[in-house]
């Protein structure tokens, strides 16, 4: 990989604030490879590059490259670098089906704790919303939808648009703290909302669900809202109690 295009892919890495630091640096370093911008044979960048970017400790960015290692995405070379492995876009997908028949207790757990706060978050906005709550659910809803709609879908964006969008929801909570514990929640449903997110029609279907949230929350009824918000945690929940990897071939 030639230094600019390298830095290139460095300087495109942001450091977040929702996941943990070893969430934050796999996910970003699975988009670069979903994009194509880490391409299969190039290097990742070095320790001390992703350390520098993300400000963390060689620890947490070891824990992220092993967790790519673990899924077959990239290979480790001691003395030369990290890799991008071949046939990594089939790969990508089986390693994440893989991914949900082994973490689907957690993950069924975590969306059934999701849909009890995103309820909660719904009821709380339709009764004590105001305008200007109301107004950022309406902006976030918006801008998933239009995601959505895009000719070309960019999964990543919407999957970042969708935790936007049930965060607004969560805003007019009193004391702040359900926004705080969705947005942890969220973190560790990366994975899971990424290969939901791409089933054939997905995205329409959740823009579907977010718009009876928002109209529920609108119209200012608890009820309505809160049992939109359960339902569309729920359907999740129900395909990934369910799902199965396609057999290997």
């Amino acid at each position: 990989m030639t230094r600019p295009r390298k830095a290139a892919i460095v300087a495109g890495l942001q450091a977040g604030t929702w996941v943990s630091a070893t969430h934050q640096i796999r996910e970003q370093l699975l988009r670069g490879i979903r994009q194509g911008e880490l391409a299969p044979g190039s290097a990742l960048p070095s320790e001390r590059e992703l350390c520098e970017v993300f400000g963390v400790s060689r620890v947490s960015v070891r824990e992220a490259i092993a967790g790519l290692e673990a899924m077959g995405l990239v290979s480790v070379r001691h003395g030369r670098g990290t890799f991008v492995r071949e046939g990594t876009a089939a790969r990508y997908e089986d390693s994440f089906g893989r991914y949900l028949q082994l973490h689907r207790a957690q993950l069924v757990e975590l969306l059934a704790v999701r849909g009890a706060l995103d309820r909660l978050a719904a009821q709380e906005a339709a009764v004590n919303g105001r305008p200007e709550h109301v107004e950022r659910i309406v902006r976030a809803h918006r801008a998933f939808l239009d995601a959505a709609a895009a000719p070309r879908p960019e999964f990543d964006r919407i999957a970042e648009l969708d935790v936007a969008f049930h965060v607004a929801v969560a805003s007019p909570g009193a004391g702040g703290l359900l926004p705080v514990l969705l947005t942890d929640l969220h973190g560790l449903l990366t994975e899971s909302r990424l290969i939901t997110l791409a089933r054939p029609g997905q995205p329409a279907r959740s823009a579907a669900e977010h718009q009876a949230i928002v109209d529920a929350v609108v119209a200012g009824d608890a009820a309505e809202a809160g049992r939109r918000a359960d339902e569309h945690v729920a359907r999740v929940r129900r395909w990934i109690s369910g799902f199965r990897a396609p057999a290997s071939g």
